[in-house]
């Protein structure tokens, strides 16, 4: 059988593939988030974005993480169950392998005492609950452009 033009020229297989319209950022988040909703949110919005979430529901275990995954940034609650997000960011910014990772504190503690602690702490900057997901988004991508 002698294969010819397609006889349907319009169709499928004469169409050329369409190019990608969106790049995948390959920056990979780490939430430091204990509560499950909380979680679920700040992840379904930065997936969105197209950054890689990794995910920590306490303090030492995304110390750890932070440490061996080395993320592009964190986002970090305070109120952990295991050591509080401010004493997790202290060490992290104490250590070499992960001083100059940016961590943002994302947490209902909202009171200008609050956000002075986190900055002192450590924390690069500072998002009180429940979070405005604009200024999340150009938070993260001031410190990941």
């Amino acid at each position: 059988m002698v294969m010819g033009k397609p006889k349907y020229p319009e169709t499928a297989e004469a169409t050329p593939a369409p190019e990608r319209r969106y790049q995948v950022k390959r920056e990979r988040i780490l939430i430091v988030e204990d509560d499950r909703l909380s979680f679920i949110m700040l992840l379904h919005f930065l997936i969105a974005q197209g950054y890689e979430i990794l995910h920590s529901s306490e303090g030492w275990e995304g110390i750890n993480r932070a440490r061996s995954e080395q993320p592009d940034l964190i986002v970090m609650d305070i109120r952990l169950p295991d050591i509080s997000g401010l004493d997790a960011t202290l060490l992290l910014k104490q250590d070499d392998q992960t001083k100059s990772i940016p961590i943002v504190a994302v947490t209902g503690c909202v009171t200008s005492e609050d956000k002075a602690k986190a900055l002192e702490s450590g924390c690069d900057a500072y998002i009180g609950k429940p979070v405005n997901i604009g200024c999340l988004l150009r938070t993260v991508e001031s410190f990941l452009a």
